[in-house]
């Protein structure tokens, strides 16, 4: 078993394929593939080295993308952690399958589980089960999810159990003599962070295989151009480099049993964060730093590993997957296959990605919507009157927030900045290329005009196609009338109606 990030050295898939040996089954075109789908929680798209980054703290990923297709302008259509998982399972955007938050879809929606299985998969899901409901619409063949099997229990964060579990699976698959769909979810890096205290103890005081071997310090993170250049900023952002680290190794350890298995040349491989890092100014908001997201793809005889940078969401994994696999996508999937692009044809590239927000993880409403292209970001929260104020959500918890308020006392700028944060902007755009921390709104500047009115009219055209709950509002703001946003009931708060059902 690996432990060890920096050690590990994971073989390539045309090595994997090579190696199968007499003892392997070779696939056949008569076999279908399987499909083991990997995901990390809140990891930011700057996190991994095949994305840009030089701390060298995904090394297991790295080495898989060197033969994966790379779609690098990835964005999460929600980014909060039920929603957006929900979303990746459906290819369907969250207010046409009722996951806005941390709610059930609709029990008539087809998932990746529901289609798989029907077409003859084994499916297996692995840990975060409890932000995939309702259980009717994820009927998973196998299941291991929270600890001690508990699935309202936190996730367990142990990289070789959770390896071991893929494992389990596999071989569960094969005696059934079916293929696979996996769908393991590894917890970090969210929080609590590595090192933190709360971490250590939870995480069996991070000895064992939950400790990693070469612990990242404050001096050498890169502290990214939202967040501001604190001491303690750095001490949590080191910490969040520590968890991306465990979640590398849990990588590796899941890629090494899959390449020692007979199913190793005949799987399709895909990778994906659920949205950006749970900090201020990203995750649980609609800019670019909450939903840019790192996917990577790889089966075999795709050809050549490329990256492409045409904008892409998560919403387009699940067609995707189904498109490579051979299956027809259903009806009503807001996703587009990537396999045009792969094939080099441009027709289908996007011009606009589009992002959304409902409700938190207490239950309160603070919708916002956003449109942006490979430059621009223009993001409209209704909830933002001047009075209301942002409660305490996930990305507040931790060091850095209360860093940055501490600092804003002394700092009008700064203060002005957490206010922003706190109240939010009715409208605003944002200029990625020239202010990739989006510091700066410039939707008064007057040579922006014909910019900001093309991208209030591709959001309203696209509100009204899809039906957004957020229309009226959006109607109104541009009327200059004030928009209204109800708050949600306390059934929507956090594990409710899991608790409800389960119990």
């Amino acid at each position: 078993m690996a432990t060890s990030a920096t050690a590990l050295a994971l073989p390539l898939l045309s090595e994997v394929a090579a190696a199968a040996g007499s003892d392997r089954e070779a696939p056949t075109p008569a076999r279908r593939l399987n499909f083991l789908f990997i995901t990390a929680d809140d990891m930011d798209a700057s996190m991994p080295g095949f994305m840009g980054n030089r701390a060298n703290i995904t090394p297991n990923l790295d080495k898989l993308a060197q033969t994966s297709h790379r779609f690098v302008s990835t964005r999460s259509a929600v980014p909060i952690c039920q929603p957006s998982r929900e979303a990746m399972m459906t290819g369907m955007i969250p207010h046409r399958t009722g996951g806005i938050g941390f709610t059930p879809i609709n029990g008539d929606v087809p998932t990746f589980t529901t289609i798989l299985q029907d077409h003859g998969y084994f499916t297996a899901g692995i840990h975060k089960i409890q932000h995939m409901q309702p259980p009717g619409r994820f009927p998973w063949d196998f299941l291991r999810s929270g600890k001690d099997g508990n699935p309202l229990t936190w996730d367990d964060r142990n990289p070789v159990l959770i390896a071991d579990h893929v494992e389990e699976a596999i071989a569960a698959a094969r005696a059934q003599g079916k293929p696979f769909f996996i769908n393991c979810n590894i917890t970090d890096p969210h929080r609590p962070f590595y090192g933190s205290p709360e971490a250590i103890k939870q995480d069996n005081g991070q000895t064992g295989p939950y400790k990693i071997p070469r612990e990242i310090g404050p001096e050498e993170v890169t502290v990214p151009p939202f967040l501001e250049d604190l001491p303690e900023v750095r001490v949590e952002l080191a910490q969040y480099y520590n968890s991306v680290q465990r979640m590398d190794i849990a990588v590796g350890n899941i890629l090494e049993k899959l390449s020692k298995s007979p199913e190793a040349a005949n799987t399709l491989i895909l990778f994906s964060s659920d949205h950006g890092m749970p900090f201020p100014f990203a995750k649980s908001t609609c800019l670019d730093s909450g939903t840019h997201t790192p996917v990577l793809i790889a089966w075999p005889e795709m050809g050549k590993a490329k990256s492409f940078d045409a904008l892409t969401s998560n919403l387009d994994i699940l067609p995707t997957v189904l498109d490579v696999l051979g299956i027809d996508t259903p009806d009503g999937v807001d996703g587009k296959s990537w396999l045009p692009i792969i094939n080099g044809r441009t027709d289908s590239i996007r011009d606009y990605n589009f992002t959304y927000v409902a409700t938190m993880y207490d239950g309160t409403n603070y919708p916002m919507r956003a449109i942006q292209d490979h430059r621009y970001l223009m993001m409209f929260s209704p909830w933002s009157d001047g009075n209301f104020s942002r409660g305490v959500i996930d990305s507040m918890h931790g060091l850095t927030f209360d860093a940055m308020v501490a600092a804003a006392r002394d700092n009008p700028a700064l203060s002005n900045r957490i206010k922003e944060y706190t109240h939010g902007v009715p409208l605003a755009l944002y200029d990625l290329e020239q202010d990739a921390g989006q510091r700066i709104n410039i939707i008064e500047r007057q040579d922006m005009q014909v910019r900001v009115n093309e991208m209030k009219q591709g959001l309203l055209k696209h509100m009204r196609e899809t039906k957004d709950p957020q229309l009226k509002n959006f109607e109104l703001f541009l009327t200059g009338k004030a928009p209204v946003v109800a708050q949600r009931p306390k059934r929507y708060q956090h594990y409710d109606w899991i608790e409800r059902r389960v119990h």
